[in-house]
């Protein structure tokens, strides 16, 4: 008999060659299913709730293994931290449902995407925006052309053209372009994504916010035939995080909080 339990993760992407498992380099999944079988004196196989790319940081990962002994849930949690890299942290844990599944469990994944707009840049904030210099953006126009990324939609124009699946419809609930100061930053809450989606998403906002294109503009995606050659270019990794997901219920125990 095994336990089965949830665990929420957050990385630090650039160390890592992102969440999946692969022959290129140490990937998160990889670190934290040695952490778990070092504990489990057994191989322990961990499954994610969504793959991120090189390079792409996580607050909030949800992942799911099975122990072959019941643990303690803070204690497992201490013992995991202990033994994993510099760059993951196990945030919290619990026991949960033998048929839970992080991935297909999900309602909704939250991704922000964060800008860095001043002509110079604290060092301790550089590895996770990406940095843009110069002040003639128009930001207001960019956040008006969020309301066309939200809804239903065909996003294959937003996917990493290797990439793009036989289904690429996916449901947008909120887009919302945020500024304070120098940083600016894109919020996209959905039903699920597609490779490369909110970074190709950030650029073509930043065409609009450039003056280069009208919000309306954005429509013109969707469109059968649309030459991606003149849309936006996909935005550097550093400056995505996968924020949040929602189960439509609360996974953790309700005296285990995190910000």
């Amino acid at each position: 008999m095994t336990i089965k339990y949830a665990a929420e993760l957050s990385y630090n992407g650039s160390l890592f060659c992102g969440w999946q498992n692969q022959n290129n380099g140490p990937s998160v999944q990889e670190k934290i299913e040695e952490a778990l079988s070092m504990l489990n004196k057994q191989p322990v196989s961990v499954i994610g709730a969504g793959r991120t790319d090189s390079g792409v940081h996580a607050k909030a990962q949800v992942c799911s293994f099975d122990m072959s002994k019941e643990w303690d849930e803070y204690s497992l949690l201490m013992a995991l931290n202990s033994k994993l890299p510099e760059g993951i942290s196990a945030i919290r844990l619990t026991k949960t449902k033998p048929d839970f599944h992080p991935r297909f469990d999900a309602l909704r994944r939250e991704y922000i995407y964060i800008l860095w707009t001043g002509r110079t840049i604290y060092p301790h904030i550089k590895p996770y925006t990406y940095w843009i210099k110069g002040t003639n953006y128009n930001w207001e126009l960019a956040s008006k052309a969020c309301v066309f990324l939200e809804g239903e939609h065909n996003f294959e124009n937003f996917c990493r053209l290797l990439k793009v699946p036989d289904n690429p419809v996916r449901t947008m609930y909120k887009v919302r372009l945020y500024r304070r100061g120098f940083f600016v930053w894109l919020r996209v809450v959905g039903d699920g994504f597609l490779t490369n989606m909110v970074r190709i998403m950030m650029g073509n906002l930043l065409l609009v916010a450039k003056g280069a294109r009208e919000p309306e503009w954005i429509k013109s995606l969707y469109e059968p035939g649309f030459d991606r050659n003149l849309s936006g270019r996909t935005l550097p990794p550093e400056g995505l995080f996968l924020w949040r997901i929602d189960y439509g219920e609360s996974l953790w125990n309700s005296h285990n909080r995190t910000l």
